[in-house]
């Protein structure tokens, strides 16, 4: 935006330069041109009156100012036989005999300046110099204007440059406002999400063209990919749950404790592998958009004390500390999916955190002015390296810590769709404190559903 208005305030100012110096030239050669006439026409007046009267003629001529001699712009000299005669001259300037009139710089008084000029030198009949010439004040008259108009333009051209960059920064912004706006709707998984086409047919027509080609391209991809991992994980329930059956079978049959023992671990993996495939099934459904919208005003401090009553139990038996700081926080979200994604942080936090949970909600207010509703849950445990934290939330992925407590590699994951169905987003950062551990901070819109 930027370089497009110092763009075209240039080539404003470069043309309208261009303008003016072509123009103060040509006006230049007609002056020259208009005063070379007028010195040869004086030069044939004074000629003519030397042919009929002399030198004598000549010298009453210039003396008196007759005729074109008049002019307060003229000025005479003739030297060679006595005292030169002058007119509107101090001294007579040191010129050669030339054919056309040249530029010179005379004084014509004692107490004037310097000027330039134009004079043509020539020899008459009995040897003396005439000197015939014109001051240039035309020229400067010329010059004073062409500098007030140059003035005039250069304001003019910063006058039309701000008007222009506010006329493109309008047109621009309003192009590309509902452009950036279905991004977004794409970047939080809406593909149904179009640029209206406004069938102008410039360049911003064909970028929402393209776009809604790339957006209609891209739904389709994540439609095949959603449904072939839902198939996939909907067709392994069946017989992971047989298998479950069968192993329950088995161990009621069994009594070795050997066998046992080895049946019991079976069934354990048996029963993470149905949950990984439920939970995968769950977030291929969130991500791609079939998930019906039971949005409602949420009392988000209600959902996290429910909860953490829940895993206060298990809490208690695994020697943590879990407590709350809770603020009165209304969103617009769907109760059971943000229970599931609060349930997974906070029985994440039980398993890799250390021995104090801490769960809070809250309402901040964004450098945009939007006001958004957070959930955070924060450990005192080894927390997660910086360069790891985006690992963490792709699917199936354990860090190194992880992998010796059961688990799929999917909560995070999901709590990261949900928050993405909501419009938010999942952060991982340090505590605040500056201590180790964790805060998964859950985010959404606090705004008013549309009505």
């Amino acid at each position: 935006m930027v370089r497009l208005v110092t763009a075209i305030f240039v080539l404003q100012l470069v043309s309208s330069a261009f303008v003016i110096v072509f123009l103060r030239g040509q006006m230049l050669d007609v002056v020259r041109l208009d005063r070379e006439r007028q010195v040869i026409d004086v030069r044939d007046d004074l000629l003519a009156a030397y042919y009929d009267g002399g030198r004598e003629e000549l010298a009453a001529f210039i003396t008196a100012r007759r005729g074109s001699a008049a002019d307060p712009a003229v000025f005479i000299a003739l030297t060679g036989q006595g005292a030169p005669v002058l007119s509107n001259l101090v001294r007579v300037p040191m010129m050669p005999v030339a054919p056309r009139p040249q530029p010179v710089v005379v004084r014509r008084g004692p107490d004037q300046p310097a000027n330039e000029g134009l004079a043509l030198v020539g020899q008459l009949p009995d040897g003396e110099r005439l000197v015939v010439g014109v001051v240039s004040l035309t020229e400067r008259r010329i010059d004073i204007a062409f500098a007030a108009t140059a003035g005039l333009t250069i304001a003019a051209a910063v006058l039309m440059a701000l008007l222009s960059a506010v006329a493109v920064g309008f047109v621009i912004s309003r192009r590309t406002h509902r452009i950036a706006e279905t991004a977004a709707e794409l970047a939080s998984g809406n593909f149904g999400a179009r640029v209206p086409i406004e069938g102008t047919g410039d360049g911003f027509d064909h970028l929402r063209q393209q776009m809604n080609l790339m957006a209609e391209r891209i739904g389709e991809l994540v439609g095949q990919l959603s449904a072939v991992s839902g198939a996939l994980a909907h067709d392994l329930r069946s017989p992971v749950t047989r298998l479950s059956a069968a192993l329950d079978l088995a161990l009621a049959r069994v009594e070795e404790p050997r066998a046992v023992e080895v049946l019991q671990a079976a069934r354990a993996d048996a029963d993470a592998l149905r949950t990984m495939l439920e939970n995968a099934l769950e977030i291929s459904l969130i991500e791609g958009g079939t998930v019906e919208d039971r949005r409602r005003p949420l009392d988000l401090a209600a959902v996290a004390e429910d909860l953490v009553e829940l895993y206060d139990p298990l809490a208690e038996q695994s020697g943590v500390r879990l407590e709350t700081r809770l603020e009165a926080v209304t969103a617009p979200a769907d109760r059971e999916l943000m229970s599931r994604a609060l349930a997974n942080l906070i029985d994440n936090a039980l398993k890799y955190g250390g021995d104090a949970v801490m769960v809070s909600t809250r309402t901040q207010t964004g450098t945009d002015g939007e006001s958004w509703a957070e959930i955070a849950v924060e450990d005192n445990g080894p927390g997660i390296a910086p360069a790891d934290r985006a690992r963490a939330v792709e699917r199936f992925v354990r860090l190194d810590d992880a992998r010796t407590q059961p688990g799929g590699g999917l909560g995070l994951a999901m709590v990261a769709a949900v928050a993405r169905l909501h419009g938010g987003s999942l952060k991982l950062s340090d505590p605040p404190s500056g201590g180790k551990g964790l805060v998964a901070t859950f985010r959404l819109p606090a705004r008013d559903l549309p009505a």
